[in-house]
Parts: structure tokens; C-alpha cells; sequence
């Protein structure tokens, strides 16, 4: 896990990095090498969404080893909160 956390915050930063730089020489009155500075930063931008895009399969794929995704289902389904929360109350009562 460790590795896809760190790939991610490496392409973050390139991201970030790329991006600051298409910034300040947009800003110059020269518009040289600009173009190379927006391919370079798509370039990052793919590469960054791709990390993302195998981040999420990999939390995906523990999700499903782990068997926890009815579990995110019940616990973000707004129906289900206030029951869950009134269960939790009245097995505690019942002890």
C-alpha cells in the first residue's frame, strides 16, 4: 500500500510542479517554450489521473477482500444511519 501512496503523491507533485511552471511562463511577455510547458504539464496530468485511477482499484480490491462493501453501503446510505444509530442505542440498553 505503501508504494501506491507514495506513486501518488510523487505524480501529485510532478502535477503541481508542471503546473507552476506553465503559470510563471504564462506570465513572461515571451511566449517561448510555452507550448512545451503545456504538453509537459497534460503530460503530468495524465499521469497523475492514471496513479489515481490505480489508487481507487486498489482500494477497490481491498474493499472486496475485506467483504466491506455493504458495509460502506449501509454506514453512507442516509436512510439507514438513524437505524443503525437507534439499533446500536437499544442493544446497549437491553445488556
Amino acid at each position: 500500500m505503501d508504494v501506491v501512496v507514495d506513486t501518488l503523491e510523487k505524480k501529485y507533485n510532478e502535477l503541481l510542479t508542471s503546473l507552476a511552471i506553465v503559470l510563471e511562463t504564462n506570465g513572461d511577455e515571451k511566449s517561448e517554450g510555452v507550448d512545451s510547458h503545456l504538453e509537459s504539464f497534460q503530460k503530468s496530468f495524465l499521469s497523475f489521473q492514471a496513479s489515481c485511477e490505480e489508487a481507487q482499484e486498489f482500494v477497490e480490491s481491498l474493499k472486496q477482500s475485506l467483504g466491506c462493501e455493504q458495509f460502506q453501503e449501509q454506514v453512507f446510505d442516509s436512510d439507514s444511519l438513524p437505524t443503525m444509530i437507534d439499533n446500536e442505542k437499544s442493544s446497549k440498553t437491553e445488556i
